[in-house]
């Protein structure tokens, strides 16, 4: 267990320069700035339905090609609807050699047939057809039981919430420059599915970041997190490199985070290896996010039959969060 100091806008170790006049400056905890994000991402509202683009971008042989998907996802049910035909089949239909008539009530028949992940021709969806929300965490929300001891996303709740942490950034310069930083409140931690430490402060598209590199304490498969860059200021997590994403895809891959009109959402997703998927060696493999607005409600979206199998989705047992 380890016993730290949350102070206005810092997080220091006990014992080790604890924000008292005259002190040196607190010492950054790591397990303390990890509980902070956490507890960020416990806040986050978003609206209930949400319409967005999928990109899907790769280069195969020096070839650099796209494919888009138009989603909508229901967050206060964690459901998403996906039209699995991208807009490139769309303009460019591919030619089916067999196919499968369907018959719903009042409906016209329907062409259905199963899309192969990577097979070779028109019809391929380079990663699979996505079915991935924009605000999926990638373990960096905790959860009710997934950890031993109490649930970091509480401890945090109830320290913002009683003292009214952080402190508007006026008033914590202020503080600063009278030496006069105060401790809020004294809190152990004992989440230690990962070790965590500080590799330094970085900028990420201009915005200082505490660095956090992760290893997991054991089941490395569920425990993906191995680099967190975490906004100083607002305690946003900015960026994260997983050990894996996406079924089946086991190489690294850097994810970037966004705020938008006041909610963090995934950015974009990029592969820091070359990847195979079936026949295909892509040199290059990304996802970006785009157009993410609220909707009034979910729009069925119409489209081919596609198997579980042929779709890319997140690794892990914490749904879609």
């Amino acid at each position: 267990m380890l016993n730290v100091i949350l102070v206005a806008g810092v997080i220091a170790v006990a014992g080790q320069g604890t924000a008292q006049t005259g002190a040196p400056a607190p010492q950054v905890d790591p397990y303390g700035v990890f509980a902070r994000a956490r507890g960020v991402w416990s806040t986050q509202h978003y609206p209930h339905f949400l319409a967005y683009t999928i990109a899907v971008n790769v280069i195969e042989g020096g070839v650099a090609k796209s494919k888009h998907y138009h989603l909508t996802y229901d967050a206060q049910n964690d459901k998403i609807q996906v039209n699995p035909v991208s807009d490139e089949e769309k303009s460019a239909p591919p030619v089916v050699s067999g196919f499968l008539w369907h018959l719903q009530p009042k409906r016209q028949h329907q062409m259905l047939f199963d899309k192969k992940v990577g097979n070779p021709g028109e019809a391929v969806d380079y990663l699979g057809v996505p079915m991935l929300a924009p605000t999926y965490s990638f373990g960096m929300k905790a959860l009710s039981g997934t950890e031993t001891g109490r649930d970091d996303d509480q401890l945090v709740a109830q320290i913002r919430q009683q003292f009214n942490d952080p402190v508007p950034p006026a008033k914590d310069r202020e503080l600063s420059s009278q030496g006069d930083r105060k401790a809020i409140a004294d809190v152990t931690s004992r989440a230690r599915n990962y070790t965590i430490r500080l590799v330094g402060i970085e900028a990420v598209d201009g915005q200082p970041c505490y660095h956090l590199s992760l290893s997991p304490n054991g089941n490395p498969q569920v425990l993906r997190l191995r680099d967190a860059w975490i906004d100083t200021g607002s305690f946003e997590t900015r960026q994260i490199v997983t050990a894996g994403n996406f079924t089946g895809l086991n190489v690294p891959w850097r994810i970037s985070f966004e705020n938008i009109s006041g909610a963090v959402y995934i950015a974009s997703e990029m592969a820091q290896a070359p990847i195979g998927v079936g026949e295909h060696r892509y040199e290059h493999a990304s996802i970006s996010f785009q157009g993410i607005v609220p909707t009034s409600a979910p729009t069925h979206l119409d489209g081919m039959f596609v198997t579980k199998q042929s779709l890319m989705t997140e690794p892990g047992n914490d749904g879609h969060r």
